[in-house]
């Protein structure tokens, strides 16, 4: 198939020309005979861009996820990533020994793990992982800033006090829950705005959030849910006690697992969205260089 340069010389324009006639660009100033040209011989020599490439073949892309939620996330969330994906993909959970195109790995991972992933396929993209070495494309969720924009929003609200309810899990000997009731516990004192007779960690199940509710005797105006199954208790029990509060639940890839007021969304769909498209990249080549991004997770108004 022929190239760019060959494309360019037989019709006596520059390569970028070529490139940016070919993909469309909108703000290229030629003339249709020019453009008419490029295209026919791109035609006739069967040129096809990256896109094109990308549009004509399927991308065998897998999820490799740590231990960071409940048991059961990982088929919802290949599903929800075959819906954001859409046709041309085939999204399926990390086999190490199943090749695939491309590997979005999700979580902290060793570097021996790193190196299994490697071995599976020569493109990775990496999600919250610290770490990470530049020769693979990497995005980071800024959980602090994702966090403290919870309680600023309560404070642009006029609410000086918060409780905050959630439970941790065991898994994988890991306590997930705990490290974020940690870092809600410091930005309430941060602020000014921790009262320890609402602040709760206990299990993560609706049966502890509607407890750790009943045992309050001074609701707060505002709450934040550390887990969708708290928060299902807990607003339980803010409806028997007629309780109208704000609340926010923190919930990370399902935003219709939150019934509250809001939804503090660790990664929204357009990160999901957005490291397709960097994996496609590398694996047809159309960009060498690795990127390193950095991302605020999505604080969602809840429409009933």
């Amino acid at each position: 198939m022929a190239s760019i340069k060959e494309i360019a010389n037989a019709c006596n324009v520059s390569p970028t020309a070529v490139s940016r006639i070919l993909s469309h660009d909108p703000s290229l100033s030629v003339s249709s005979a020019v453009r008419s040209r490029v295209e026919e011989e791109a035609r006739r020599v069967g040129y096809r861009t990256p896109r094109q490439k990308r549009s004509e073949r399927t991308f065998t892309i897998s999820l490799a996820l740590s231990p960071f939620d409940k048991p059961g996330f990982e088929d919802r969330l290949v599903e929800k990533y075959r819906e954001i994906a859409g046709m041309g993909y085939d999204i399926q959970l990390y086999n190490p020994n199943q090749k695939s195109d491309g590997i979005i790995a999700i979580g902290e991972f060793s570097r021996d793990e790193v190196k299994d992933f490697e071995s599976t396929s020569g493109n990775l993209l990496m999600i919250n992982n610290l770490g990470t070495s530049y020769s693979h494309d990497s995005i980071m969720m800024d959980y602090a800033q994702s966090e403290e924009m919870v309680v600023k929003m309560f404070l642009d609200k006029g609410i000086r006090r918060a409780g905050y309810i959630g439970g941790t899990y065991d898994r994988a000997n890991l306590k997930i829950g705990q490290n974020r009731a940690r870092q809600f516990e410091s930005l309430l004192k941060k602020y000014d705005m921790y009262d320890p007779s609402c602040f709760s960690v206990s299990a993560m199940r609706q049966e502890s959030g509607y407890k750790s509710i009943m045992s309050i005797r001074d609701l707060p105006p505002a709450f934040i849910f550390g887990d969708p199954d708290s928060a299902k208790g807990a607003l339980k029990a803010l409806k028997e006690r007629q309780a109208d509060v704000l609340s926010v639940t923190y919930v990370n890839f399902f935003a219709e697992d939150a019934e509250s007021t809001y939804a503090l969304l660790i990664f929204p769909s357009d990160i999901l969205k957005t490291a397709l498209k960097l994996l496609v990249e590398k694996i047809t080549g159309e960009r060498k260089q690795s990127y390193s991004i950095y991302a605020p997770s999505a604080l969602i108004e809840i429409t009933p």
